[in-house]
């Protein structure tokens, strides 16, 4: 095996193994639990924080329901207003701080 192809093998290994841990944690109930927990904090200090201003009641009750669901609806949450891009950026930077894929946030606009 040269250089090159052992170099190309390992970084498949690595890659597979990295796969494997992602979706080992991504069924975990414990850590989908944790993650909607951090989440929650999260937008609860970011939104009281503002108090709400600028966040449409669309953009509020369909998060809402993303929480009400234990953080595993597709709520399809669409930040339309600076104020609510500003939220749902602060809360996605936190969510991938902290280890959470981006396919975790509910954050869609359609």
């Amino acid at each position: 095996m040269t250089g090159a192809s052992r170099w190309l093998w390992l970084m498949g290994l690595g890659l597979t193994a990295a796969s494997a841990s992602a979706q080992t944690l991504a069924g975990d109930p414990q850590w989908m639990a944790q993650k909607c927990s951090l989440y929650t904090e999260a937008w609860q200090a970011l939104t009281s924080g503002q108090g709400g201003d600028g966040l449409g009641a669309e953009f509020l009750s369909r998060h809402d329901a993303f929480l009400a669901s234990g953080c595993t609806a597709r709520a399809d949450v669409c930040p339309t207003n600076a104020a609510e891009r500003g939220v749902a950026d602060a809360v996605s930077m936190m969510a991938v701080a902290e280890g959470m894929a981006g396919s975790f946030l509910p954050f869609a606009c359609r």
